[in-house]
């Protein structure tokens, strides 16, 4: 854990936070019973944010006092301050909350990003400068606590085993390569909560798997950026015996449901070619044809592992192709915009 002394001071160091460019940063606080940390994450936030909301998620203890009282001590250092109630219906409904604050206080959301950054003290303001510089090559930058060099420190064996198993089926479910989809430290860009309204759809925990499932079918540009791992005395409400299977099949379910638009009926922001849609389809069903008819055939297993490595193959440079198009669209319409405004 930052000790709560350096992890004050950090709000005042002058080169914590680059700009994307011309981009407005709010970060968007959503808090649950967290009267022992709301305090210092909140006065931990750099000065060069523009806005800070906190979301008081339906807390029984004194959160939103602490929360409004360190509030007070910020309000000449950002333009916009809130503390709003969230309705007590989880984290991901809180979050969508915040966002929604954020768009009634802006004029244009193409000039904003914002920074999920919970209010327990696990996120650490020194990494939030990778996830913003992340937002100059993608919309949507997230946390990779596996790959920072400090590593996981005190996150529980059996949150760090839940955590691997979900990256697999995130990874596959959405044709990225996620390291950490779990991690809630992340950067987007304003504008992408209106285009993709999907997003809004799952409120509790396992959100983040259901942005990268609804980004994916979008193809909306994702990265993950190195962050510090920070666990201390915080009590976590996943509860990993019900969470687990939920989020699992969640994913399952994403995964036929792209797999099927887009390769199997064509959809999408284009049509897959015709040698892709065969290797694909045939190797996918393929490998699951092999798992069902294993019993009678045990060898049938081993060829599953080569069909699904070659599924997975196809279908990330599918995804690649489309992020890359859907960007390029984007970056023309901009051009196309700017141009007739005389930008």
């Amino acid at each position: 854990m930052v000790p709560y002394f350096e992890f004050l001071d950090l709000a005042q160091e002058p080169s914590c936070v680059s700009r994307c460019g011309t981009m407005n940063l709010a970060v968007v606080m959503p808090a649950r019973d967290e009267e022992n940390h709301i305090a210092a994450s909140i006065l931990s936030v750099p000065s060069e944010v523009q806005a800070i909301i906190v979301i008081d998620d339906a807390s029984v203890d004194n959160t939103a006092s602490v929360a409004s009282n360190a509030l007070d001590q910020c309000r000449d250092v950002y333009d916009h301050i809130a503390l709003i109630g969230g309705g007590g219906r989880g984290v991901g409904a809180a979050i969508l909350r915040g966002v929604k604050e954020l768009s009634f206080l802006v004029e244009n959301p193409e000039d904003w990003a914002f920074i999920v950054m919970a209010g327990d003290g696990q996120m650490d303001p020194r990494d939030l400068p990778s996830l913003v510089t992340g937002l100059e090559a993608s919309d949507h930058v997230k946390g990779n606590r596996f790959s920072h060099p400090s590593g996981l420190k005190n996150m529980p064996r059996v949150r760090r085993w839940a955590s691997r198993l979900l990256s697999v089926l995130t990874s596959l479910a959405t044709g990225w390569r996620w390291g950490d989809p779990q991690c809630g430290y992340t950067a987007t860009r304003l504008s992408i909560m209106d285009e993709v309204p999907e997003l809004g759809n799952w409120t509790g925990y396992g959100y983040p798997n259901w942005w990268a499932l609804n980004m994916a079918q979008n193809s909306i540009s994702v990265s993950e950026v190195p962050v510090r791992s920070v666990y201390s005395n915080e009590t976590s409400g996943i509860r990993i015996r019900s969470f687990l299977p939920r989020v699992s099949w969640m994913l399952l379910c994403g995964l036929w449901t792209r797999g099927w638009s887009w390769y199997v009926l064509g959809r999408g922001s284009r049509n897959a070619p015709l040698l892709t849609r065969t290797v694909l389809v045939s190797t996918w069903f393929g490998a699951i044809l092999s798992i069902l008819f294993s019993p009678v055939e045990i060898a049938l297993l081993i060829s599953t592992i080569p069909l699904f490595s070659i599924a997975r193959f196809v279908d990330f440079h599918e995804q690649k192709s489309r992020t890359s198009l859907r960007d390029s669209s984007r970056g023309s319409n901009q051009r196309a915009s700017e141009s007739r405004h005389g930008g």
